[in-house]
């Protein structure tokens, strides 16, 4: 078992991703508290599932733009010091969420137009931090990176989701938005310690539109980078938008209320951590394509058994299978990326998987609207077949994607 966990956590033995793994941690803390609290206080406001998700559809819009753009700022300038001023951002609007929550002062449009500045902050985030992964550890290790990442996501959501739901129970909900702001201030320190080494920080140099329409034909001309951007859309996008129903379903299935909702949330990391272990600790691994496949049919399959899980006990195993799912998909799908991407394309080939995350909250409205018409499973039910339809369309077009 020793012998396990040090191969698990070999990147950690670098000093500088260590310091972006600490700082992601960290980050996962305050995102998990924003997803319950913001979830929770529009479902008690509206009573809509519909609602829940539209709140989303706001926090994703900039990632439809914004992302790409920060693909390109992230093979422009220098990365870590882009990574800080977007993590300000961030704790500012953490920190104006906890001052009006906690002065009485919120009202629905606040938590729209800071939906929006936290989606801006996100957008940009994300493939900056990524593409700089490839710059710290070598590429033999570049799937335990990744999957490392998602154990910092994971073990977070263990006890996160319950911890906040329990803090908002205690107390109320804007102090999640003060913890949110407090990780926040800690990640800025991480980040500002992290030094890139100068022999791989090339830049891309040129008009940002001729960069970002750059990335875009490299991804055209090269179908594998096109289907795995495209199956990304199952899990990571139709899939991970199933979040939108669980107030409905905590609430009007089991009658039950928020804790509930960040017990289910918690749990599902079991699944989550001991997938992202068991990723993290091979040495080699030779059949990501075929992982990627498993891991995006399985999440449908998962989803579909939501959708009749009439028994509390049933959403356990469901919410661990869903876990367990995503952190295989997501390891195997940014390391093979970046490991065909070049270092001065990185940042762009991460921004398009980007619009996978962006389009979740889509997903999440016709589910949420499928949901408040027809009943809960018929959102999830949906959201199944969506997840579903993009495993097929992807061996269509590109077959040869299970021999990664």
């Amino acid at each position: 078992m020793p012998d396990i966990l040090a191969s698990a956590f070999r990147s950690l033995k670098n000093r500088n991703f260590r310091y972006l793994w600490f700082g992601q941690v960290l980050a996962a803390t305050a995102m998990h508290a924003d997803m319950v609290a913001r979830a929770w206080l529009v479902w008690e406001l509206t009573g809509s599932s519909t609602s829940v998700a539209t709140v989303l559809v706001v926090r994703a819009l900039p990632m439809l733009v914004l992302g790409l753009f920060g693909g390109v700022a992230a093979d422009m300038f220098n990365r870590r010091r882009l990574l800080m001023v977007i993590q300000v951002w961030t704790l500012l609007m953490h920190g104006t969420m906890a001052v009006l929550l906690l002065a009485g002062l919120l009202e629905l449009w606040h938590v729209y137009v800071l939906a929006f500045g936290l989606g801006a902050g996100m957008a940009m985030n994300q493939p900056v931090r990524t593409s700089i992964i490839p710059n710290l550890v070598e590429r033999k290790d570049m799937i335990n990176a990744m999957s490392l990442n998602s154990i910092a996501i994971n073990s977070t959501r263990f006890v996160g989701p319950a911890a906040i739901a329990a803090l908002i129970i205690a107390t109320d909900v804007g102090w999640a938005y003060v913890w949110a702001a407090g990780a926040f201030l800690v990640v800025i320190w991480t980040t500002s310690k992290i030094a890139i080494p100068k022999k791989t920080s090339n830049k891309s140099l040129g008009n940002p539109i001729t960069q970002l329409v750059e990335g875009f034909v490299y991804i055209g001309r090269h179908r594998v980078i096109l289907a795995l951007v495209l199956l990304g859309m199952g899990p990571l996008a139709i899939g991970f938008s199933h979040q939108v129903l669980l107030p409905q379903l905590v609430e009007e299935q089991y009658g039950r209320g928020i804790g509930l909702m960040g017990i289910i949330q918690s749990v599902g990391a079991i699944g989550g951590l001991t997938a992202g272990l068991f990723i993290a600790s091979r040495r080699e691994v030779s059949y990501k394509g075929r992982l990627m496949l498993f891991a995006a049919t399985s999440y449908g399959v998962a989803l579909l058994a939501f959708s009749g899980a009439v028994y509390m006990w049933m959403v356990f195993p469901l919410i661990i299978w869903i876990g367990a799912s995503q952190t295989l998909f997501r390891a195997g799908n940014s390391a093979t990326l970046m490991e065909l991407a070049p270092d001065r394309l990185r940042g762009r080939i991460i921004s398009a998987t980007l619009l996978d995350t962006a389009l979740a909250p889509f997903a999440g409205l016709a589910a949420g609207v499928a949901a408040d018409r027809w009943g809960v499973g018929a959102g999830y039910m949906l959201l199944s077949a969506g997840c579903l339809g993009i495993v097929a369309l992807v061996l269509v077009i590109y077959p040869r994607i299970k021999d990664l």
